[in-house]
């Protein structure tokens, strides 16, 4: 940790990517910057906007425009407190006279370098800053777009969620934006008390252990982690991991791999809803970095979790509240083959084997890291979206999967059963 006076300290937190793996990026925390920041308004003389965005892997994807030109992509997070731009490539803002912070957080061995560019413009449909600052990496070290598919070029949180009451439809795939002061909830939701620390929204939970014991976890409500409920084990000895656990990579750090646990817990109870069977990722990879480690918070809620609702955050008056939508009833699956994939190439139409959980069917059918799949159960992979592909993976135990593997220049077939790892 550095206590360097330009120094942006972020926290590393985990999204779990929807085939079962997680991928750690970097949250910053609060910039204290000279700029003036203006914030979001609503620029079409209403008292409320709406929008589409996408959703891959759980987790949200806006559209937005920087300084009136640039069209990017955004995850949209409420686990962030700046708005960071990871790919510089397309707005190529010049770095030389910005304000350098330095980036620390898990799996990070040296620092990694930001600037800080002040005053852009930053609009989405129908919502508008006139004077928004951003942590520019100076490299895409992230890579997000490599895991969901497209072009990823930033993170967008508390700069947005604090201007507005923002309502998530997660099946509609609408985000809209209320005028707080104008913001009546309505009956058909379930209404309930968060707490906004350090910009981020906290919710009281109860958590059922395989064991039988009770947990009461604040949980970080976070739609930029992709996971239903992740435990942070060093928050509580009480947080006890099942025997039935699949020990492998949790995330993937700006350093290397952090590593950790998945498994069940019994239940869920969260605004007077139950959930079973939950599927739960257990890790201490990133929490002891956290320098904004809040005393009782035991981990947090993401997108497999949360996109069985509509969700409506009202930061001002610290309120959340939620109506399930079809997606309630769902189980909660994971990857059944062991394969874990990034997207590469043009278009992002070449998938790349880059972890296969040990013992696993692809792991015993002879799937290696490095192996590129061209085509799955007879249809080539050119036309289909990661998340095509990795559905494939998601379907029903002792489903058979047929691989058409690009390995060493040489095509092989390779074939296996799904199987319930966890």
């Amino acid at each position: 940790m550095t206590n360097v006076t330009n120094s942006c300290v972020f926290r590393s937190t985990v999204f779990q990517i929807k085939i079962g793996f997680l991928f750690v990026f970097l949250h910053c925390c609060y910039l204290h910057t000279s700029a003036q920041f203006l914030g979001f308004y609503i620029n079409n003389e209403s008292d409320r906007a709406s929008f589409r965005f996408e959703l891959i892997n759980n987790l949200i994807v806006v559209p937005v425009v920087i300084n009136d030109t640039n069209k990017l992509n955004f995850i949209l997070d409420t686990g962030v407190r700046a708005t960071i731009l990871t790919d510089n490539t397309v707005t190529n803002f010049d770095l030389t006279n910005c304000r350098p912070v330095h980036i620390v957080g898990a799996g990070i061995i040296n620092e990694v370098e930001a600037f800080v560019v002040s005053c852009t413009i930053f609009s989405l449909h129908g919502i508008s800053s006139p004077g928004l600052s951003l942590v520019v990496l100076k490299e895409d070290y992230l890579h997000l777009q490599n895991h969901l598919g497209i072009p990823i070029h930033g993170i967008l949180g508390y700069d947005f969620f604090s201007q507005f009451v923002v309502k998530i439809d997660y099946e509609g795939k609408i985000i809209t934006v209320i005028r707080s002061d104008i913001f009546k909830p309505k009956k058909s939701y379930k209404e309930n008390d968060i707490d906004i620390i350090l910009g981020r929204p906290y919710i009281n939970t109860e958590v059922v252990q395989h064991n039988g014991s009770v947990l009461n976890a604040k949980l970080l409500i976070d739609t930029g982690a992709s996971h239903a409920i992740m435990l942070e084990t060093d928050s509580d000895s009480a947080i006890s991991i099942p025997e039935n656990k699949i020990e492998t990579i949790v995330g993937w750090g700006l350093g290397g791999e952090l590593t950790g646990e998945l498994s069940r817990i019994d239940s869920l109870y969260i605004s007077g809803f139950s959930f079973h069977d939950v599927l739960c990722t257990f890790t201490s990879a990133y929490s002891q970095t956290l320098i904004d480690k809040i005393p009782d918070r035991k981990g947090s809620l993401g997108g497999e979790l949360l996109g069985k609702f509509t969700i409506v955050l009202d930061y001002k008056n610290k309120k959340a509240y939620f109506r399930k939508n079809a997606g309630i009833k769902r189980e909660f699956v994971y990857n059944m083959s062991g394969i874990d994939l990034i997207a590469t190439g043009t278009n992002f139409k070449l998938f790349k084997v880059i972890h296969i959980i040990p013992g696993s069917p692809a792991a015993l059918a002879g799937v290696k890291n490095g192996d590129l799949i061209l085509g799955i159960n007879g249809q080539m992979v050119t036309e289909m979206s990661i998340q095509e592909v990795n559905g494939f993976f998601r379907t029903r135990p002792k489903n058979r999967i047929k691989l058409l593997i690009l390995r060493d220049h040489s095509l092989e077939n390779i074939s296996f059963r799904l199987k319930r790892l966890v």
